[in-house]
């Protein structure tokens, strides 16, 4: 994948700009401004740093099903108990238009529909808030709407066919948020409200993309008790998904396949295998905030890139850096300034939120530790003014000179802020006057949050300090891939054009001839195009302009007609598969009879991607091979069962890096996990984070530094 993305070039890959008037600007486009920036190209949504405009939770999807549009919601009045009404939006990346859809919250798109639900407020001052919430069905296409039931605060998603929302009673406007249980309504005008689970502590329902199965928050309190609860839609055959010890970030996997878990190394437990079980690790990226980025499965993403679980490889993508600076009397806040990314349908853009200017303002990384010192050293100064005001993290720190590598003079901990006596190398800084809205901005801003206008009352600062004008958020995209292209072939005397792997946000195909484009506007699905000889191949074109790699070509001798298929018929397959013993092919029975072979899986776009190797027709060994050829997935098998899985991550300098280990035993679970880290930098791998584990329960883990932890009955303990 990262070949992929660094050798594409940015002129004329996307053929209908992204002009068209919007509610507050343009849809705009521009470069990634970061010097290691890998993304291909940034749109931004939304214009108007004055007011906080969100797209959704990280694991919470923002893009409709086939990628056309993109939900979110603008908070036009202080959200001072998080139910308060807002505007919910949709951007439409097929014309630019930003269209107001009502005044409400909790917008989320259906599954398979270009459906959006949201709850709809009526609340006056002196209303309930049970009294005064609809939840509304929107027809994006036809503007149609339907009341499909009320009293229900908060939405959580649609089961994988829309036949069913879920979603709380949810009440933040009392002191102990209570009551709080889990219901269910049918997407049909006024449908009854059920409840499936009562307990207070459950909420985000998060349906399973793939099958009849819920996730839901219910954070208890021992470290083996539940974080992460399954159930079946009506409440019932409830286990366990995660345990307090993985107490992370979750997400489903866009197939649903894995339940996601972040905070860490890329890891994710098996849909239809519930604590205790494993959890696997499925690439050597890191992520925090960990989402699924398109439908298929294949990629994830989050705040600093995207991985391919089906290679284990992935894409460092510096983190756009959204923050905000508050006094150090405030531990976490960020949820108003999280970036909460997640992929599109197809996994080629991924949309995050941002409130700091990235595109013009500067940008630089820590490259050393900061804590007592004057000066520090960074990566570059360049764009930042000869002295002033630079923030890391949630602190303000002051410089009075620079040079070309170093911010000098400095006081830290400007208006109170930064709890951290020592802020990491590799930290990013940013300009923070750059984070301070305008004049003509403060004026009409949304009023302060109620926790930093205290906190900086608090501090002894007044009404004009800069920590209470701080830009808001501003919904962007980041495209990461292009769309996959099309395959061509020749059947009963015409030709067809079947759909890349991942299709669902293509909305039509230029034709090429001879490498030359044909076609003046794109060819939909079931439409048909007379072919003259020559060399032919075909473009895919999103709904949002977004143009992939021009196919294969195929050859004509003669004339044909081209129909353009929606699916992939039944007797085609991206991926084909090839037996071999020594370098000769051959069929599977002759392989498996012999002393040793081999098995390749063969993408038809992409090339080689798995090889596995059989002895004496037992598979022994397999390795998942990224672009380059790179086995970042290297798997041992005994008897045909997996014995060793290790993760390796290609370096673009020096040795490749042994990321992990994982050892299973004869009853297929995972006896333990070794993490890798590289303390002298290019020197050996060393082991720095270890866990032992007993048919999928935890029983010890070691760390890099000594400290040793123990499951001793039902505590985790820290061993002497």
């Amino acid at each position: 994948m990262r070949p992929a993305i660094a050798a594409i070039v940015l002129a004329g890959l996307i053929a209908a700009p992204l002009c068209a008037e919007t509610g507050r600007g343009v849809v705009s486009r521009f470069p990634d401004p970061h010097p290691q920036g890998r993304v291909i190209e940034y749109w931004r949504l939304t214009h108007d740093p004055a007011v906080r405009d969100h797209a959704n939770y990280h694991n919470t999807q923002s893009f409709s099903h086939d990628g056309r549009y993109v939900c979110l919601t603008r908070y036009v009045a202080p959200d001072l108990h998080h139910v308060d009404p807002q505007e919910v939006r949709v951007i439409d990346l097929h014309t630019g238009e930003d269209r107001l859809i009502d005044i409400g919250s909790s917008p989320r798109w259906a599954q398979q529909h270009n459906w959006l639900l949201y709850v709809r407020t009526k609340r006056g001052p002196d209303d309930s808030w049970e009294a005064n919430s609809e939840v509304i069905r929107h027809d994006i296409a036809t503007g149609e709407e339907i009341v499909v039931t009320r009293n229900m605060q908060r939405l959580g998603s649609t089961d994988r066919l829309d036949r069913w929302v879920f979603g709380n009673r949810w009440r933040y406007d009392i002191p102990d948020r209570t009551p709080r249980t889990t219901v269910r309504a049918r997407i049909e005008p006024d449908a009854e409200l059920e409840e499936i689970f009562e307990v207070n502590q459950g909420n985000m329902a998060n349906c399973n993309p793939g099958h009849d199965l819920i996730s839901m928050r219910c954070q208890l309190q021992k470290p083996f008790e539940s974080s992460r609860i399954w159930m079946d839609y009506d409440g019932r055959n409830m286990r366990t998904g995660m345990i307090m010890l993985e107490n992370f970030h979750d997400a489903w996997s866009g197939d649903g396949t894995w339940q996601l878990i972040g905070n860490g190394r890329a890891r994710g437990r098996p849909w239809d295998q519930p604590f205790p079980s494993d959890a696997h690790v499925l690439s050597w990226m890191s992520f925090g905030d960990i989402s699924p980025c398109g439908a298929s499965g294949r990629w994830i993403c989050g705040d600093y890139g995207i991985a391919d679980l089906r290679t284990a490889d992935g894409t460092v993508l510096p983190r756009a850096p959204s923050s905000l600076c508050y006094p150090a009397s405030i531990a976490d806040h960020s949820g108003p300034y999280d970036a909460d990314p997640k992929g599109s349908p197809d996994g080629t853009k991924i949309s995050f939120v941002s409130n700091y200017p990235f595109d013009t303002a500067p940008h630089t990384r820590l490259m050393e530790a900061l804590s007592d010192q004057d000066s520090v050293r960074v990566e570059s100064t360049a764009g930042f003014p000869a002295s002033g005001e630079i923030d890391v993290l949630t602190e303000v720190i002051a410089y009075a000179s620079k040079t070309d590598t170093s911010f000098d003079g400095l006081e830290r901990h400007r208006y109170t802020t930064g709890g951290r006596a020592t802020l990491g190398s590799g930290l990013d800084v940013t300009l923070f006057t750059a984070r301070l809205m305008t004049e003509e901005e403060r004026a009409r801003a949304v009023e302060p949050w109620p926790w930093l206008a205290g906190a900086v009352a608090e501090a002894g600062m007044g009404e004009d300090s800069p920590l209470l004008y701080q830009r808001q958020t501003d919904v962007y995209l980041s495209v990461v891939r292009l769309p996959d292209p099309p395959w061509l072939r020749e059947r009963g005397g015409a030709i067809e054009l079947i759909p890349g792997e991942n299709h669902r946000e293509t909305f039509g195909y230029h034709l090429l001839r001879d490498g030359e484009q044909v076609t003046q506007e794109p060819l939909r699905p079931a439409e048909t195009l007379d072919l003259s000889t020559g060399r032919w191949s075909a473009v895919a074109v999103e709904w949002s302009g977004l143009e992939g790699h021009a196919s294969a070509e195929l050859r004509l001798e003669a004339p044909r007609t081209l129909r353009v298929l929606a699916e992939a018929p039944d007797d085609f397959s991206w991926i084909v598969e090839q037996w071999r013993v020594g370098d000769e092919p051959c069929e599977r029975d002759e392989a498996l009879a012999a002393e040793e072979a081999t098995r390749e899986f063969v993408h038809r776009a992409e090339g080689l991607f798995r090889v596995e190797r059989y002895e004496a027709g037992v598979l022994a060994y397999a390795e998942d091979l990224n672009p380059d050829g790179f086995a970042c997935r290297r798997e041992t098998y005994e008897g045909g069962r997996l014995a060793l899985r290790e993760i390796w991550q290609p370096m673009a300098e020096g040795d490749p890096r042994l990321r992990t280990h994982e050892f299973f035993g004869a009853d297929g679970f995972k006896t333990q996990e070794v993490h890798f880290g590289y303390p002298d930098s290019f020197g050996p791998p060393v082991a720095v984070n270890q866990w032992w584990y007993e048919r999928g329960w935890p029983i010890r883990n070691e760390r890099y530094g000594g400290a040793v932890w123990e499951k001793r009955g039902d505590e985790w303990v820290r061993a002497e």
